[in-house]
């Protein structure tokens, strides 16, 4: 990755001076992470002429804040062995377009060694660590070469670390289906959507890079209770609308629930009307709350109808 961008660590030692590169190998007796401080996020871009490129890192940067929004009760009262901090999350993305690839897969194991959980590794690593990446492709510290080959080491350590974590599905849990429309150009943010539901008690399946067809073709041969799409920009939602119309058609479940939300819903409150959705989040735990009042709904509507 060196060879790509080669002046990074000069633009990168402009805006986080005091980072320690002996945290690509870390001492398993202590907690990895940087030390150097990191500047904020800026909200500026100088790549114009890239504008699909820009609507991919605007996903990176807006998705994960959503999802971080979701249960602010719930973290500062779990328990675990560690904690994440900004450092760590820092570190990360200087590992992600590191020379060696097996960087991030020996620091997010040391922290799962001392004591990280799945969710702390899914909300409090990797969903800011894909912002943190996005937010430096803007300010020129990463080229976009790097963002995807890091999105793309984040992605091997969501499936490593979180994935393969989840919980014993219960007998009858209820299924989803979660997808970013196929024309995105980037699904970081609804795979981590999908865990978060998985490991809410969810049958989660994550469907990236489907057209409308294949997933019609998913919806018709299983039953799904709720479909979520993540929408990015205004373009997508004639797409979104005329693909939820086809998939209602050719879903084997007729209740099925279709939510819809990502950056796109930050802009305005009418988002599930444009598309013909049955609602619209702004967050994870918005997402989560939603799709379990729907089915609980439609659980008491098929009661309903089974005793009139």
């Amino acid at each position: 990755m060196g060879a790509t961008n080669p002046d990074r660590s000069e633009r990168r030692g402009a805006t986080s001076p005091g980072f320690n590169r002996t945290d690509t190998e870390p001492d398993p007796g202590r907690l990895p992470g940087g030390t150097g401080a990191r500047a904020g996020p800026q909200l500026v871009s100088d790549n114009s002429g890239h504008a699909q490129q820009l609507s991919r890192i605007v996903e990176l940067e807006i998705i994960p804040r959503l999802l971080l929004m979701h249960s602010h009760a719930a973290a500062t009262s779990r328990r675990s062995g560690v904690k994440i901090t900004s450092d760590h999350v820092s570190t990360l993305a200087e590992l992600a377009v590191d020379d060696d690839p097996l960087s991030v897969p020996r620091f997010v194991q040391a922290l799962t060694q001392a004591g990280a959980t799945p969710n702390q590794v899914l909300l409090e690593l990797l969903a800011p660590c894909a912002a943190l990446m996005g937010s430096w492709w803007c300010s020129d510290v990463f080229n976009f070469a790097d963002v995807t080959i890091g999105i793309c080491r984040l992605q091997q350590a969501l499936h490593e670390h979180v994935f393969l974590a989840r919980p014993v599905l219960r007998g009858g849990a209820p299924r989803i289906l979660v997808a970013a429309p196929p024309e995105s150009q980037h699904t970081f943010g609804a795979a981590i959507a999908a865990e978060c539901f998985a490991h809410a008690g969810w049958d989660a399946q994550y469907a990236p890079g489907l057209g409308w067809d294949a997933l019609g073709e998913t919806l018709n041969g299983e039953r799904f209770d709720v479909m979520a799409l993540s929408l990015t920009c205004d373009a997508q939602v004639p797409g979104v609308s005329s693909g939820i119309v086809k998939l209602r058609q050719l879903s084997c479940n007729p209740a099925m629930g279709v939510l819809v939300g990502g950056p796109l819903a930050l802009s305005g409150g009418d988002l599930d009307v444009r598309c013909g959705a049955d609602g619209m989040v702004l967050s994870i735990g918005a997402a989560v709350e939603w799709a379990q009042r729907w089915v609980a709904g439609s659980s008491r509507e098929g009661d309903a109808a089974g005793t009139g």
